[in-house]
């Protein structure tokens, strides 16, 4: 009984009909399906040719990728070289004030302001022209330019020995004259 057993659980193989037509020159050369005939499963270890192979494709992409521990040595030297320009920018600060020494800023009536005798004039039709005024309190001699802007208390140009208030501008080395209050 055993053996009837073993008998009855063993698998009949049966054979399927063969698909192919029958082989002609023409038919030979044509592949009847895209997929390849198993010819024996393909095994899971790797041989140790396949495992030289990887290794070294993945030496050559490391090399070409960033690691993390690349990325952060990279991140710590260009922070080390902004940190070294940034300290080296408020070593070398070289910008000194420059103190413009303006005529009429000591010992005057106001700070853009000269109180004195009208030495001399000379202005043009246009208005254009310079005005000499001796200082009260300093004794200098000052050179204020007049122009289409420059105003008058009376409507006359100063003359020499009138007593004068000039208000000015400090521009571009020039004393321009704004305003001339005469006495």
């Amino acid at each position: 009984m055993a053996r009837a057993k073993k008998a009855s659980t063993r698998r009949k193989t049966t054979r399927k009909p063969s698909t192919k037509r029958a082989s002609t020159k023409r038919s030979s050369s044509k592949r009847l399906s895209t997929k390849r005939p198993a010819t024996r499963k393909a095994s899971t270890r790797r041989t140790s040719a396949s495992r030289k192979k990887r290794s070294a494709s993945r030496a050559r992409k490391k090399s070409l990728l960033r690691t993390r521990k690349r990325e952060k040595k990279i991140l710590i030297i260009v922070a080390v070289i902004v940190a070294l320009v940034v300290v080296i920018g408020f070593l070398q600060n070289t910008r000194t004030k420059v103190y413009q020494k303006k005529a009429g800023t000591v010992g005057e009536v106001s700070r853009n302001a000269v109180e004195g005798r009208v030495t001399s004039v000379n202005i043009g039709v246009a208005g254009r022209g310079t005005i000499r005024v001796k200082s009260f309190r300093t004794g200098k001699t000052y050179t204020f330019y007049t122009g289409v802007l420059t105003k008058y208390n009376i409507k006359r140009y100063p003359r020499s020995g009138d007593s004068a208030r000039v208000s000015y501008v400090y521009d571009r080395g020039y004393l321009k004259a704004t305003y001339v209050r005469l006495r």
